[in-house]
């Protein structure tokens, strides 16, 4: 691990490249979060592929299934999507459970500063972590919904709708008693955006409370929550500013490839552009991941150059966890 002057020096492109040099674990995980979802893929694909066959014309529903193919078959259509949520809610259990142990690997690779490029560290680390890390997942549900219920239900109405704004609360939902549709527009995308931010910032929350946990061996995922809380309240802008960079290199890349994924969609017309079309999401894919190292990185740069740690022994310093 670093010592405490090589830990304030926080850089943006340092933690990509931390990240980007061990394509042995952002391979691995890309390649099973690809496998979890194609497996709703698949159960498109084969209902499709029995209700389309000797029916329809060869490529007639190629770029678009049409007004008439979904009326005619619109019982089996809600069917299926009622199939496919449900299996749909459980892989999102699973991805997030995936991400609770990825993080438990990413960061006994960083702050063991092994040299090792393989998957047992991180292995080891995500099975480690597993426990503790999944607690503050449930910790981090919890303040979603609690942030969500600030800015999408009574807080929000009552004190910014109806205290600032004067609107009566039977038109809380509509909004018809403002003054222009400019007004209402205005309303509604101040209040997506601070409901963006509180979301952000119960994520990053997330990220420093579980590095906590992993960089001073912690057991309390709730004191170490309330710790990386204070953490970001003394040190705001020292805290988050590596984030939020790594934030505008993702928002770049994704924009970049959802452009070019937009331009061919709209003339789309063979295999070949589906093929295409695949591999810029599943490049989407890959750098999300390989930036969710990246977070983790800078997460253990700033935890040690801000936090206090407890009166204990550092166990990465001191052998009580796995040597560098």
């Amino acid at each position: 691990m670093a010592d405490s002057a090589d830990a304030r020096r926080i850089s943006v492109l340092g933690a990509l490249q931390a990240a980007l040099s061990r394509p042995a674990v952002w391979g691995s995980v890309w390649a099973v979060e690809f496998a979890l979802a194609a497996i709703p893929a698949t159960i498109w694909f084969g209902w499709l592929q029995s209700t389309v066959d000797h029916r329809y014309a060869p490529d007639e529903l190629f770029g678009d299934l049409g007004t008439v193919f979904r009326f005619d078959q619109r019982a089996e259509l809600g069917q299926l999507e009622s199939s496919a949520a449900l299996a749909s809610a459980v892989l999102a259990l699973l991805f997030m459970a995936l991400g609770a142990f990825a993080a438990g690997g990413w960061l006994t690779l960083f702050l063991s500063g092994t040299r090792e490029r393989g998957l047992r560290p991180f292995l080891a680390g995500g099975a480690r972590f597993f426990g503790r890390f999944a607690r503050v997942w449930v910790g981090t549900l919890l303040l979603l919904a609690f942030v969500s219920w600030l800015a999408r239900g009574a807080p929000w109405n009552h004190a910014v709708l109806g205290g600032l704004l004067g609107v009566p609360s039977s038109d809380f939902e509509r909004l018809e008693t403002l003054s222009s549709e400019e007004t209402v527009f205005f309303v509604r995308g101040a209040q997506a955006v601070v409901h963006a931010l509180l979301v952000a910032l119960v994520l990053a929350w997330g990220d420093f409370t579980r590095t906590r946990l992993a960089l001073f061996d912690g057991r309390s995922a709730l004191w170490a929550g309330l710790a990386s809380a204070a953490m970001l309240a003394r040190h705001p802008l020292r805290s988050l500013a590596p984030g939020a960079g790594l934030f505008l290199f993702e928002v770049a890349v994704v924009t970049l490839l959802g452009w070019l994924a937009h331009r061919i969609e709209a003339r789309i017309g063979g295999v070949g552009e589906v093929a295409v079309l695949l591999v810029l999401g599943q490049l989407v894919l890959a750098w999300r991941i390989v930036l969710r190292g990246a977070r983790y990185h800078a997460a253990v740069a700033v935890t040690h150059a801000l936090a206090r740690p407890p009166a204990k022994p550092d166990p990465w310093r001191f052998g009580l966890l796995p040597p560098r």
